[in-house]
């Protein structure tokens, strides 16, 4: 009768493992509806403390991102911010820096996505006072030095002021456009 038992455990072993395994499927499947369904917007990796740097073809750094914390989506690829910060780097060193509250950027880091306590800060030069933008929302598009968007804005290039609805920002060009409503105060140097 001993030896009986010696050669049916390891059979008594595959229908439990066998039983397991039918169980733990079933298991799944009821949590995920039993149909395989539109992937679910749940974050697979949480990064902290974290900085990217992105340099050019002659291995010059032209920006930079960092957050203290950063949520990875892995239904699109696209990753959740808290208070981020990216940091265009100027040849001149009148770098251009966007922080906000909240930020999201697309699979392959080209856009990025501010919302909330937007700031947009150019360093001042030599040849030129501090530039900074506040808003609720900009959209950057980091390869082309380019910002926009739709909100109200206010601009302070030095110690003039303009407000307005709307905006684009060319980093590369030093240029910045206000689309609509535009009110300003102009500081003239000397006449103070």
């Amino acid at each position: 009768m001993k030896t009986r038992i010696v050669h049916l455990l390891p059979v008594v072993m595959m229908v439990l493992l066998g039983a397991l395994t039918l169980w733990l499927e079933y298991a799944v499947q009821d949590r995920s509806g039993g149909e395989a369904g539109p992937a679910k917007h749940e974050p697979d990796a949480i990064i902290e403390n974290f900085m990217i740097q992105r340099l050019d073809e002659s291995g010059t750094l032209r920006y930079t991102f960092s957050a203290p914390r950063m949520v990875h989506f892995p239904d699109d690829g696209s990753g959740e911010a808290l208070y981020p910060r990216i940091v265009q780097v100027a040849d001149d060193g009148g770098n251009f820096t966007a922080s906000a509250n909240r930020g999201v950027v697309n699979r392959l880091g080209e856009e990025v996505f501010l919302y909330g306590n937007v700031e947009v800060l150019r360093e001042a030069t030599p040849d030129t006072p501090e530039f900074r933008v506040s808003t609720e929302y900009l959209h950057v598009l980091a390869e082309q030095g380019v910002s926009r968007t739709d909100r109200s804005v206010t601009v302070n290039d030095g110690r003039s002021t303009l407000t307005g609805v709307g905006m684009v920002v060319n980093g590369k060009k030093r240029q910045f456009s206000l689309t609509s409503q535009v009110k300003g105060t102009f500081n003239v140097p000397g006449r103070e």
